[in-house]
């Protein structure tokens, strides 16, 4: 009985520290001097995922990894030298499925010890902790090559490697979304997919990339075989021996969206591990903040060489592409020009509508004039309200000429603003050619100064420097030439823009404004060619073709026996006035149309009546005489005396806009002249009319100074006269 019981005990013992060891993480196990295996804890817990009788007297150093075999022995030599000493070596092992695990091995030779008779192994499974610690070295070299700016495909090539460092046994790729199309821009794939992955249309149906892409989620296909393959993709992975498949998308740090994928392809049948998985995420997160820092980078360098206001290359930038263009010069014989652009008036804008409107209008008329400028020249915003336009590969001498002309056109629409209103911009513009050494700085000094002489000639318009002064003659002599024949061709045509009586609020007249439909230009403002006109006499010719033009139109409209009277006014030029025979040609046209006289205000610039004022007053007096009403047009511009007003035979004075637009400024000792002005005309028993009006705080003004009329764009813009015709019709009040 004592013999049994014994018995009993040793085998209660034996099962309890067989629970005990096949309960823990490590894995014990006793082999003899030759290294087969006499008991293993692993028979019951399935070491390495072998069955029980795999273990049964087989020597585990077979299943270490090649690599590490002449490890292994050293360490089993070891022991076997050094009985009771504890060796410690890591090796990796072959897995029942085929993969490599890493191993901790501590042996002790305890052969001479009687109770076990054998070198005991204990032998832990570390291939978690070791498989992160590699990612994690892995990983930090990404970092590091990303923080050194190194480029997109260095860190591209860098993440692939990640992969085949941390166990990818498949051929691994990086696609990235341009435009429409899936480029590779790292690692390797077969030619025919990455020629097939660049066509631009593209459906969830077509490639695993897409898939990933389109559902922002990995997309697996463990065995092609039995997969259902886009038209040409089916083929593809046959011909090349692709078994297996996966793709794992790259979404963007900034806003979560896919900006490209991770592929790898397998020449076997493989279903992804939990590791590789983790080990994608990793890479596809690498090359999102590789993208990340790229996009930060140019973003950073566009900052510092564009304007931030409308987006425009800088001054630094435009003096950079200046210098590479001289140099190309240097090499080439071609030849360069700038224009430099000034917004004329501008500062009147910004003061009387605000600094917010303003940045809106330079960034509205950047865009126009970035839309006229050919892709391979440059706009730029040199600073303020100036803008430098470099042309390279000058073609012809007027090649210059012809993109200024194409920039003013750009203008000729009004700039319409959020809260409806509709401003007009010119620019005046100056012309320098590069035709000797100089450098790119002195060029835009002389551009600068053609700009500014542009600006004392009247503005909008084109002033070329030295030399080149020639081409602003050409040009001058070609709308000389045209002017001359724009009245017999019908060119003229006359916009009428409403002016309002301020006690009514109601439309009591209209002034007649010319404009030129030129035939290869478009429509031009007078400032285009009214100057030109004076100079060459056919100012005259115009002036009649206005005044029979707007006399006998407004005659279709205006009943002049309604209670309501309506003033048409019509501009009368210097050179007009002093041909001696205004007022014959006025009796002419009033005779002709039944227009009364004091229906018709001849109009009269203050600078006109400044010289020669003997002559002047004559004709005025006949005009008088007739019944028309006369009028000084931009009165207090002309630095006329009161001496001389107090001697003229008119009837009203017309205020001038730029005095107009001051009003309700912090500084507006110019709108206080509003006034002066308005006094002075009472005083001589004058009425007054304010131009440019604006703004209802303008109206408003010069309402509580009892001015008597306004005209501006708060009312209407110079309308052509079908439309003027439906605006009187409606009768609108203000």
């Amino acid at each position: 009985m004592g013999g049994t019981g014994e018995r009993g005990e040793v085998a209660a013992s034996e099962r309890w520290f067989r629970s005990l060891l096949s309960n823990i993480s490590d894995t014990v196990s006793i082999t003899d001097g030759d290294g087969k295996l006499l008991f293993s804890s692993g028979t019951d817990n399935n070491l390495l995922g072998y069955p029980d009788d795999f273990w049964l007297g087989r020597q585990p150093i077979s299943l270490v990894h090649p690599d590490d075999m002449d490890r292994a022995v050293g360490g089993w030599e070891r022991a076997l030298a050094n009985p009771g000493m504890e060796v410690y070596e890591e090796v990796r092992m072959r897995e029942a499925n085929g993969t490599w695990q890493d191993i901790a091995i501590t042996g002790v030779n305890l052969i001479d010890d009687p109770e076990v008779g054998g070198i005991v192994v204990t032998s832990r499974n570390i291939t978690d902790l070791r498989r992160a610690q590699r990612l994690s070295t892995s990983q930090a070299s990404v970092l590091e090559l990303i923080a050194r700016g190194e480029s997109l495909t260095t860190v591209g090539e860098a993440c692939v490697q990640l992969l085949v460092d941390n166990g990818f046994s498949g051929n691994s790729a990086i696609y990235l979304l341009e435009e429409d199309r899936l480029e590779i821009r790292a690692g390797s794939a077969p030619a025919a997919l990455v020629e097939w992955m660049r066509e631009a249309e593209r459906s969830i149906d077509r490639s695993l990339c897409d898939r990933a892409i389109l559902t922002e989620d990995a997309v697996i296909v463990s065995d092609v075989r039995a997969a259902t393959l886009a038209e040409g993709l089916g083929y593809i992975a046959a011909n090349e021996d692709i078994k297996a498949a996966w793709s794992q998308p790259i979404l963007s740090i900034a806003s979560g969206r896919p900006v490209g994928s991770l592929s790898t392809l397998y020449d076997e049948i493989h279903v992804p591990s939990e590791h590789e998985r983790h080990t994608a995420d990793v890479a596809c997160s690498l090359v999102a903040i590789a993208l990340e820092r790229a996009d930060t980078e140019a973003q950073l360098a566009h900052q510092a060489l564009h304007d931030g206001l409308t987006g425009l290359p800088n001054r630094t930038l435009l003096l950079d592409r200046l210098d590479h263009a001289l140099a190309r010069r240097e090499r080439t014989g071609t030849d360069i020009a700038l224009l430099f652009c000034d917004i004329d008036r501008f500062k009147v804008v910004n003061d009387s509508m605000g600094h917010n409107v303003g940045d809106q209008l330079l960034v509205a008329f950047a865009q126009r004039f970035r839309s006229v400028v050919a892709p391979s020249d440059t706009v730029a915003r040199f600073g303020g309200d100036e803008f430098v336009v470099l042309i390279e590969d000058v073609t012809t001498d007027d090649h210059p000429v012809r993109v200024a002309e194409e920039l003013a056109e750009a203008l000729a629409h009004p700039f319409l603003l959020p809260a409806g209103n509709e401003v007009f911009l010119t620019v005046s513009i100056g012309l320098a050619l590069a035709t000797d050494h100089r450098s790119g700085d002195g060029w835009l000094r002389d551009a600068d100064a053609a700009m500014y002489r542009a600006k004392e000639a009247g503005r909008n318009r084109l002033a070329a420097f030295d030399t080149d002064m020639r081409d602003a003659a050409m040009i001058r002599l070609q709308i000389e030439s045209d002017l001359r024949r724009a009245v017999e061709r019908d060119e003229l045509v006359v916009h009428y823009q409403p002016v309002i009586d301020l006690v009514t609020g109601r439309i009591s007249g209209a002034e007649a404004l010319v404009r030129w439909q030129h035939p290869e230009r478009g429509l031009l403002p007078p400032g285009d060619f009214i100057e030109v006109a004076e100079d060459t006499g056919t100012i005259n010719g115009i002036g009649r073709h206005v005044l029979e033009t707007a006399v006998r139109e407004i005659s279709r409209l205006v009943d002049h026996t309604r209670d309501r009277p309506f003033q048409l006014g019509v501009n009368v030029s210097a050179r007009q006035l002093s041909s001696g025979d205004l007022d014959e040609l006025v009796r002419s046209v009033l005779a002709g149309s039944g227009w009364p006289g004091p229906s018709l205000l001849l109009e009269l610039t203050e600078s006109a009546l400044l010289h020669g004022l003997d002559e002047p007053i004559g004709v005025m007096r006949r005009l008088h005489d007739l019944g028309v009403s006369l009028a000084i047009d931009d009165f207090g511009t002309g630095y006329s005396s009161l001496a001389r007003l107090g001697h003229l035979p008119v009837d009203q004075v017309k205020i001038d806009q730029s005095f107009v637009g001051a009003i309700g400024r912090p500084d507006d000792r110019l709108g206080r002249i509003v006034d002066a002005v308005i006094a002075i005309a009472v005083a001589l028993d004058h009425r007054t009319t304010a131009e440019g009006v604006e703004t209802d705080a303008q109206l408003d003004y010069l309402r509580r100074m009892r001015c008597d009329y306004a005209q501006g764009f708060l009312f209407s813009k110079p309308l052509p006269f079908d439309e003027f015709a439906a605006l009187l019709e409606s009768d609108p009040r203000w």
